[in-house]
């Protein structure tokens, strides 16, 4: 009887070593804070992103002026799928139906009822299309055949940059830029990533703030990629990346500017390659000031998270600095649901050789309704996705 109760131990002990496996995602709370902790491993192998292209939007595709995009700014789509492209050099929008045919152009140049100067933000508010026009300080609001409603003068001083919705039309988060007074000298700037209330385009409140000196911006002396820290509104919260080239970490903050939830995953630093930094640095340089010798400062490590986005199916997509040397299909995104790290796919939308923001400079990605909509500034084109 020994014997068997010793055998029976044993292979107990051999089953249990046998069957143990690796811990992937881990949860825990600390302080009021759910913490979720991921390693390198997917947990949901089956998680993919399958884009299928439907079509692309075009100056060269038009036969109406009016329909030709000179700057296109951003983009947003009702829910009948019908696009709308901002456009700051004809102060304008452009409304195409779904399957991308040119409606008409909505607003002109001008500071007067309906007319829009230097707009800067576009969002659909219920059946209204708000357009905030940065240099006349003024919310536009038309319905969406681009008839004019109404307008109103905004009190806030303060510039929004980078301007982000949340999938459920409720919730915004931005970039704000607020000048500081300094005697006898250049005013300091507090850049802050802001929740923002909606209805009078006023910050919130603040998740993230830094002062610069408006010398130390215009002398190639701040990182553009330590100041603009990745993030996307969520229905719950607003996600943000800690922005670090040694940690990949999301937080989550609810929209009373509260962090509630924290996201970890495995990371290993990647180096810039000499070439791959000096490329970067020459397309900052061409896009701040059209290729004058305006000093870039860039650090020696990439951030661990380029972008972010929230995808129909209620998961975080997050946008990973990619390898060249060991990243041989380019450029992933990294899928998360509910804190837990899904899958690793591929992800063409964006080029390999894109670094930090000159990615994001190039493209910008909206996922809206059921559709992901590129916007090229370079090309002046809008791809549209199924997914």
């Amino acid at each position: 009887m020994r014997k068997l109760m010793t055998a029976l131990i044993i292979m107990a002990i051999i089953f249990a070593g046998c069957s143990k496996k690796v811990e992937n995602f881990k949860t825990e709370e600390q302080n009021g804070i759910k913490i979720y902790s991921n390693t390198e491993t997917p947990n949901d192998p089956t998680a993919k992103l399958e884009l299928k292209k439907l079509f692309t939007i075009s100056s060269e595709a038009q036969t109406d002026t009016s329909a030709y995009l000179k700057r296109p700014i951003t983009i947003t789509a009702d829910n009948n799928d019908n696009i709308y492209i901002l456009d700051l050099m004809s102060m304008s929008a452009k409304k195409f139906d779904s399957s991308g045919n040119f409606v008409k152009s909505i607003g002109r140049m001008g500071q007067g009822p309906g007319e829009l100067f230097y707009p800067s933000i576009m969002f659909i508010d219920k059946d209204t299309l708000n357009i905030m026009s940065a240099a006349s300080r003024k919310l536009s609001k038309y319905d969406l055949d681009g008839n004019f409603y109404y307008e109103k003068m905004l009190t806030d001083q303060s510039q929004i940059q980078n301007s982000k919705i949340s999938r459920d039309g409720q919730k915004m988060a931005a970039f704000v830029v607020k000048q500081i007074p300094k005697e006898g000298q250049q005013p300091d700037i507090d850049f802050a990533l802001s929740i923002i209330e909606m209805s009078t385009l006023s910050q919130k409140s603040s998740l993230s703030s830094k002062i610069l000196s408006i010398q130390d911006l215009m002398s190639g002396k701040i990182d553009f990629n330590d100041l603009v820290i990745p993030f996307i509104p969520g229905n719950e919260y607003v996600y943000v990346s800690e922005n670090s080239d040694n940690q990949y970490r999301i937080f989550g903050y609810d929209y009373e500017g509260k962090k509630k939830a924290e996201i970890r995953k495995d990371y290993k630093m990647i180096r810039y390659e000499n070439k791959e930094k000096e490329e970067y640095i020459a397309s900052m340089k061409k896009m701040m000031q059209g290729g004058q010798q305006q000093e870039v400062k860039v650090g020696n490590f990439k951030k661990a998270i380029v972008t972010m986005h929230t995808d129909k199916y209620g998961r975080l997509l997050v946008y990973p600095n990619v390898d060249r040397n060991l990243d041989k299909e380019g450029v992933y995104l990294d899928i998360f649901k509910d804190g837990m790290f899904l899958n690793r796919v591929p992800y063409s939308i964006q080029e390999k050789g894109n670094t930090g923001l000159v990615g994001m400079f190039k493209a910008q990605e909206f996922f809206i309704g059921n559709r992901l909509y590129v916007l090229n500034g370079e090309e002046l084109t809008l791809d549209v996705y199924d997914y």
